[in-house]
């Protein structure tokens, strides 16, 4: 099975539910993979996103995770509602589009509903308050939440995503959108391949295209499948 971290529902720019699965297919007949809302809404549509898949014919292909602005007044309880009632998976905080440092006070009490619900965090990492510096600093406050840190600082952070990555076991290197094979084979080599996860950015990026590059790493045939999706599954629970 293939298990892709970040996709997102956003019919609005062409990726509704029935164009990302056309990409799923065209990369792997088993392609499975978590689903966000649309990223750039300032209150994200967590209750849209399951309206929409609630009648999807192909809705098991998708493992739904709210997407969170820690900001609001209402973000604990959103996040609460998305997991116990809609059963979504996981969170994504995006620091860059909703303005605040992700190692700030602002985070803590979704962190802490997370760890309470047993549940993932994905964070965007890039400048603009998700230096993976400060992911490595939110790692280290809540070593009980695994974070999968998207994009895994890729381009101009990679040094500093592995060093966060070293002082923090809890941390994953999310793999959407990093083309570059030798620096998926340093996280391999320096933190391990058990904490790679895979991801395609549907309907932005192209599954296929992202899968090609493991093709061209060298990561053993398991070291693969584990980071096409075990790895992820284990933190999903599935």
């Amino acid at each position: 099975m293939i298990l892709d971290y970040e996709t997102y529902w956003n019919p609005a720019g062409g990726g509704n539910l029935e164009r990302l699965i056309e990409l799923f297919d065209e990369a792997s007949p088993d392609y499975r993979a978590v689903l966000f809302p649309p990223s750039r809404d300032v209150h994200p549509r967590n209750q849209g996103l399951h309206e929409a898949l609630a009648g999807f014919p192909q809705r098991e292909r998708f493992i739904p995770c709210a997407y969170i602005n820690p900001n609001l007044y209402d973000a604990v309880g959103e996040l609460e509602t998305a997991v116990e009632r809609c059963g979504f998976r996981g969170m994504k905080l995006m620091p860059t589009i909703h303005r605040y440092n992700v190692d700030s006070e602002v985070t803590r009490p979704v962190m802490e509903k997370a760890r309470d619900l047993g549940i993932p965090v994905t964070i965007h990492s890039s400048g603009d308050g998700g230096y993976p510096r400060l992911i490595s600093r939110l790692a280290g406050e809540h070593p009980e939440v695994p974070i999968i840190m998207d994009h895994s600082g890729y381009r101009y952070f990679q040094g500093e995503a592995i060093e966060a990555g070293k002082a923090n076991e809890n941390i994953y290197f999310g793999l959407s959108l990093v083309a570059e094979p030798p620096f998926i084979d340093r996280i391999a080599s320096e933190v391990g391949a058990d904490r790679l996860i895979f991801g395609s950015n549907a309907a932005g990026g192209i599954p296929r295209i992202g899968l090609m590059v493991f093709d061209y790493t060298n990561l053993t045939e398991d070291e693969k499948e584990c980071a096409k999706g075990k790895n992820l599954a284990r933190l999903l629970g599935l």
